[in-house]
This record gives structure tokens, sequence and C-alpha cells, in this order.
């Protein structure tokens, strides 16, 4: 659970958006599920990834900041430590990888909607942004 509140209505309005786009990808496809199979997928790749990234920023912030284990002086350093995030990393887009041309190729997703599942984060940051940028009105 995010504990910003901007996070979340981004969250959530990235869920509500791949919902919609997937019914619209359904219908345009006149019921074949390929479309809508490649928004759900691509919303769900960047699920993935955004997860792991926010785990990854998260435990780097509690070792800075020294609310997880060890001293600083021992923690993450030296040749182990990046390698060990290196290795996080390639995994990260080796499994997005993995999965993106499972989804295209054996299950025959349409790559264009694929990329509007993707595109859903984008649409609700932006939604956030206007969100934000609006004048407040008097009560």
């Amino acid at each position: 659970m995010e504990h910003d509140p901007a996070l979340r209505r981004i969250v959530r309005h990235s869920a509500v958006i791949a919902a919609v786009v997937a019914i619209a990808a359904l219908a345009w496809d006149g019921g074949r599920p390929e479309g809508a199979l490649g928004v759900l997928a691509g919303a769900g790749l960047m699920a993935f990834s955004y997860r792991v990234i926010r785990q990854g920023v998260d435990a780097r912030a509690s070792r800075a900041l020294g609310t997880e284990g060890g001293t600083p002086q021992t923690r993450g350093q030296g040749l182990a430590g990046a390698a060990w995030v290196l290795t996080k990393y390639v995994t990260r887009y080796g499994v997005i990888a993995v999965a993106a041309w499972v989804v295209l190729v054996p299950l025959h997703a349409s790559p264009v909607w694929l990329f509007a599942g993707v595109s859903a984060p984008v649409a609700a940051i932006v939604i956030e942004a206007v969100r934000t940028r609006r004048p407040e009105r008097p009560t």
C-alpha cells in the first residue's frame, strides 16, 4: 500500500484506465481477446516493474536512514554489493522481457494494445499532474 496519496491515486487511475482500455480493445476487435490481453499484459508488466523499483528504493532508503540491520559502513559495500544490485537489475528486465515475449508470441496478443497497456500509468500521471495544477475552488 502506498503511503503517499498522490501515488495511491496514480496506481488506482492506472488500473481503471487499463480496465477501460481493455474493454475498448475487446469491443474494437469484435470480441476477440488478443487486444484486451495485450492491454492487461502491458499494464501488468508496468505494475511488476513499478513494484520491483519501489522495493529497491524503499530498501535503499531504509539502509540510508539506518532503519535496517548493520552499520552504514558494512551495508552493501564492495564488489559483492555492486554485483548483487546488478544481478537484480538484469533479472528484473529479463523477467519483463520473457513475460512480454510470452504474451506477444505464444499468446498472440496485439503489440499495439500491449503498448496501450504500458501507457496506462503515463495517462494516470498526466491526470494527477493536471489535478494538482488546478487552483483550489473556494468552499
